[in-house]
């Protein structure tokens, strides 16, 4: 990226909604305000027993190094949340992007695709931009990831944001010239958007094509690695912040691989009560994709593990099961095309029991 000087800040910004704005600027000042509240009392259980003259050396050092990794993962979830959904603006050296070091352009010569994915029921449509402007940030390259899309650096903004046509047409006029042989994909097929926003006919037509046309093993591995990925950087964040066995995170992957191949003899043996049939191929490929929504929300598990909110994460990660175990469920009236969900419910209980034992092992202490 290209920072901007002051004098050529953009004086037209492309913002949100205020609701999105003062949704943005409550989560900023939670992490930031958490992550100093937590770090000031560390400093404050840290000093006072040396004032009353207890010995340096019998100061425990954990929570106040704990503190200081705290700050520098908030500092991060703030970089995150800059990455999505971000103010914009247009210039003539690039896109203006409103990060949190200042406005910055990303060039048009460095921009590599546009993808953009439109979601049916509702009209919104999503626009990601990918290039090769950063090479050390990762924040970019998780927009990119957390829509399916690979590690390329990416930037998101959705039909919500104001002059959403416009300014999709000036970025498409600008990139054709400035870089011919960028990729233009109208009909992007975001996996994890669908699952989020359009869940039901979303795992209908999943259904129909493991059915009919089979699906490639890869991407139900690569969804299950999201899972399983996501998982463990978040745990390992919690066990370096509070501390925890070694074997935990190892218990974590064995539990999540373990899960998935019962929960592959569960969707293949469910054929024997409901109506209908199922190979185990279509099973395997089937059953990982539900958990796409659980491993997105590890992102702001990471944020607020970073700012020391430990008890939200938890309850955060308690929606991902609860999700993960209704998506499953709906995927199991699809496939038996059942008249309910009531009945598919049932093998939820296992599934909930493996996610909230990994929720166990680590928040628990």
């Amino acid at each position: 990226m290209i920072q901007l000087p002051k004098e050529e800040r953009p004086t037209y910004i492309l913002s949100y909604p205020r609701g999105v704005r003062l949704g943005r600027a409550a989560v900023l000042i939670l992490l930031v305000g958490a992550a100093l509240a937590r770090w000031v009392l560390a400093w404050v259980h840290f000093i006072l027993p040396l004032l009353q003259g207890a010995a340096l050396s019998a100061q425990p050092l954990r929570p106040l190094v704990a503190a200081h990794l705290g700050l520098l993962l908030a500092a991060w979830a703030v970089a995150v949340v800059y990455a999505f959904l971000p103010d914009l603006s247009l210039a003539d050296e690039g896109l203006a992007v409103r990060t949190m070091w200042g406005w910055q352009a990303i060039p048009w010569a460095t921009v590599k695709a546009i993808r953009v994915a439109g979601l049916e029921r509702s009209q919104r449509r999503l626009v990601l931009v990918q290039g090769r402007w950063t090479r050390w940030s990762p924040w970019p390259r998780l927009v990119s990831a957390c829509l399916g899309a690979g590690l390329e650096p990416g930037l998101l903004f959705t039909s919500a944001i104001r002059d959403f046509q416009p300014l999709l047409e000036r970025l498409r006029q600008e990139v054709a010239w400035a870089a011919p042989d960028a990729l233009f994909d109208d009909e992007f097929f975001s996996l994890p958007a669908r699952l989020v926003f359009e869940p039901v006919p979303t795992l209908a037509s999943l259904v129909d094509q493991a059915r009919d046309e089979g699906w490639p093993l890869a991407i139900s591995a690569q969804a299950m690695g999201a899972v399983a990925g996501g998982l463990v950087v978040v745990y390992l964040l919690i066990l370096v912040l509070v501390g925890g066995a070694w074997w935990k995170p190892l218990a974590v992957v064995a539990l999540t691989g373990i899960e998935w191949g019962l929960g592959t003899f569960y969707l293949y043996a469910l054929a024997e009560v409901f109506p209908g049939e199922i190979e185990f191929r279509p099973a395997a490929l089937l059953y990982p994709l539900p958990q796409v929504p659980r491993a997105l929300l590890t992102v702001p598990m990471a944020m607020l593990i970073g700012a020391g909110a430990s008890f939200p994460a938890a309850t955060l990660g308690l929606a991902g099961v609860i999700w993960a175990v209704t998506l499953t469920a709906l995927l199991v009236q699809q496939v038996f095309r059942l008249q309910s969900v009531l009945p598919a419910m049932i093998g939820g209980v296992l599934q909930a029991l493996f996610q909230s034992l990994a929720l166990v092992l680590v928040f628990g202490g």
